[in-house]
């Protein structure tokens, strides 16, 4: 019977049993081989870090039964008007955390077969990236900081380095991420609280500070940060999706830098910038090496221990970056 993690109620997960929904017309039946947890989404979630009245309390309620939102899967059947897929063929899907769905055909991106699936289940997060890279404007010659080198961070990077920013610069208390992020094409780093680091940050682009930042922790305290240190006319971009944006705080900097601040959400599809688009995208520029992925799975579980995974996340967040569930360890 197919399995799925979910969180029956606030700090627990569970693998459930669950009922799949015929294929219709126009869907396909899929079963999933690998899914790889959004840490800082979906820890907020399951432990309920979110102010009532915000939309995380809009969306998300107890039990929640989908926990996810990046798998690969090879597809089991097709509906009779599907014609762009076959059984057998591997596609990407932003879906939960289960060992089968049924998704519309729409919704799916085809993984080119050459590509490591492991590595194409990043392409959710990528998106959510690509999201800050272009409402950034990122362009050659251009500067950045990054706060935060969680798994949205470490996209964000691999976009700027693809799209020729030349001073990239990422911010984190966790020096195993900020590893990951000179790896992925970060050319300096800040170790530790930002706040205390003003002098590194200020040399940016010959003294006038980083013309672009981009706040990727869901901290709201790393909005003040991030007006403090951004070049006069700079912009500001909010990818991290803080629980309590009422701690968020306007500073004088806004007013005398003459500063642009602009949230934009993974579900903002702008400029003809579909899920498809950037998944063609991100799978392109993977196989031509100038979106390197090495190293940032480091934890692989299987789904029965789901449990084990939501706490290593939780508790020893500095020293994860990808938790893969691989559900080709099962028969479902």
């Amino acid at each position: 019977m197919p399995k799925r993690i979910i969180f029956p109620q606030k700090g627990l997960t569970r693998l459930d049993s669950f009922e799949l929904p015929e294929p219709g017309l126009d869907d396909v039946r899929l079963r999933t081989l690998y899914s790889v947890m959004s840490i800082g989404t979906e820890t907020t979630i399951l432990h309920q870090k979110y102010d009532p009245g915000t939309h995380f309390a809009k969306w998300f309620s107890f039990p929640q039964l989908k926990t996810g939102v990046q798998a690969v899967a090879l597809v089991e059947r097709v509906g009779a008007g599907v014609e762009e897929f076959s059984p057998g063929d591997t596609v990407f899907m932003r879906m939960a955390h289960g060992s089968h769905q049924v998704l519309a055909a729409q919704n799916l991106s085809p993984v080119p077969a050459d590509l490591d699936k492991k590595d194409a289940c990043w392409c959710g997060l990528a998106k959510t990236a690509f999201r800050g890279a272009w409402a950034a404007g990122f362009r050659y010659g251009s500067s950045v900081l990054i706060i935060g080198a969680g798994p949205v961070g470490q996209m964000v990077t691999r976009w700027a380095a693809a799209a020729g920013v030349d001073t990239i610069a990422v911010a984190d208390l966790s020096e195993k991420r900020l590893q990951h992020a000179m790896a992925g094409g970060a050319t300096m780093t800040i170790a530790g609280d930002i706040a205390g680091h003003a002098g590194q940050v200020g040399a940016i682009d010959n003294g006038s500070g980083p013309a672009i930042v981009i706040d990727t922790t869901g901290n709201p305290a790393a909005l003040s940060s991030a007006m403090k240190f951004a070049a006069r006319f700079g912009k500001i971009v909010l990818l991290g999706d803080t629980g309590y944006p009422d701690r968020q705080h306007l500073s004088s900097d806004l007013m005398e830098k003459g500063l642009t601040i602009q949230a934009t959400h993974d579900s903002h599809d702008r400029d003809g910038w579909t899920q498809r688009r950037i998944d063609a995208e991100f799978f392109k520029l993977v196989a031509d090496e100038r979106f390197k992925l090495d190293g940032l799975l480091t934890h692989e579980f299987a789904p029965e221990q789901c449990e084990e995974a939501y706490q290593l996340a939780e508790q020893q967040r500095g020293d994860t970056m990808g938790i893969l569930f691989d559900w080709t360890r099962s028969e479902y």
